[in-house]
């Protein structure tokens, strides 16, 4: 299981420099990060942390149509390829709603509009000629130059429909932050069967996820920190990624009835648990090797701590890692 490091897109770019060092120097495979509209995006980050490392993967997340014209977008991630070339991977989507509202857009027919990106940029990407009208942009006499090899474009799921898209269209599935371990075990042989179906080898397609980290001594608190993060997000999708822990409807009913207040009783401490990385320092090579079971091939460990504190968790981590091959099949 390939093992990376994932930035949020809300802190400073700078403050995070350590943290890509230490994981290069410990031997992680790659960093993520995550645009959001009004925080970061993601070129500018992944253009300063690609030169901070000859060796690691810069995957960037949240491309959408909504942020940008996909014939831009190309533009920007074939100039990330020429200077780091097979080290650039991105994660399409449709972008969280409440987000792309603040510039105006919608997200209408998500999974149809997502396939349209991925392809057009696909296209893009390997210098095909582009004269067409897809849903939300189109394209007239577009013809890219790109130097270097394209980039590997992943589709961002979470549901049945998108996961299935990935698996017909992509070269990777990004799945989200707050997945418990049953839902991507579950989602790895969804996956699985669907690329059979469509005759794609498993070999090559990457399952990646996001999992948020709380590594520190006092559980009991992190704990409580989750649960009043995920009382914020939206219900239903919450309760979808947190199969086998959270009973259907219960986390949708709670915020029915008293909001965020309600919801945070949903999230106890077994919750809590199955949906992310919450323990002491000594618990990481259990919580790595728990990832690791699920099948899926890379996480990418977004941790929960001030910044000068990360390079000493991804060292943890690292030091932990080999321990996952000595765990029992």
């Amino acid at each position: 299981m390939r093992l990376s490091l994932s930035f949020t897109g809300f802190g400073s770019i700078l403050a995070d420099l350590p943290a890509v060092r230490a994981a290069d120097e410990c031997g992680f495979d790659g960093v993520w990060y995550a645009e959001h509209i009004c925080a970061h995006d993601a070129v500018v980050p992944a253009t300063v942390y690609l030169r901070e490392t000859e060796r690691l993967e810069l995957s960037l997340m949240g491309i959408s149509a909504a942020g940008r014209h996909p014939g831009v977008a190309a533009m920007e991630l074939a100039s990330l390829a020429e200077i780091a070339p097979g080290r650039v991977r991105a994660a399409v989507g449709t972008g969280v709603p409440d987000m792309i509202a603040k510039l105006g857009r919608s997200v209408e027919k998500p999974v149809a509009s997502t396939i349209a990106l991925h392809q057009a940029l696909k296209t893009a990407l390997a210098g095909g000629n582009l004269t067409a009208d897809y849903p939300g942009f189109s394209f007239q006499q577009y013809k890219l130059n790109p130097l270097t090899a394209p980039p590997a474009l992943d589709i961002m799921a979470v549901r049945p429909r998108m996961v299935q898209a990935a698996a017909q269209y992509a070269d990777g599935v990004c799945l989200s932050a707050g997945s418990s371990r049953r839902y991507l075990a579950d989602t790895v042989k969804r996956v699985e069967a669907a690329l059979a179906e469509a005759g794609r080898p498993r070999a090559g397609f990457r399952i990646s996820a996001v999992v948020t980290a709380f590594i520190t001594d006092d559980v009991q608190k992190a704990r409580m920190q989750v649960a009043s993060m995920l009382s914020t997000f939206d219900a239903a999708t919450t309760e979808y990624l947190a199969a086998g822990a959270i009973p259907d409807g219960a986390l949708v009913d709670a915020v029915a009835r008293g909001g965020p207040f309600e919801a945070v009783r949903v999230f106890t401490p077994e919750v809590i648990d199955a949906v992310g990385m919450v323990c002491p320092p000594d618990g990481i090579a259990d919580a790595l090797a728990a990832y690791a079971e699920t099948g899926v091939d890379e996480i990418a460990i977004a941790p929960f701590a001030p910044p000068d504190q990360v390079p000493d968790l991804i060292r943890l981590m690292a030091e932990n890692r080999p321990l996952l091959a000595a765990k029992p099949a």
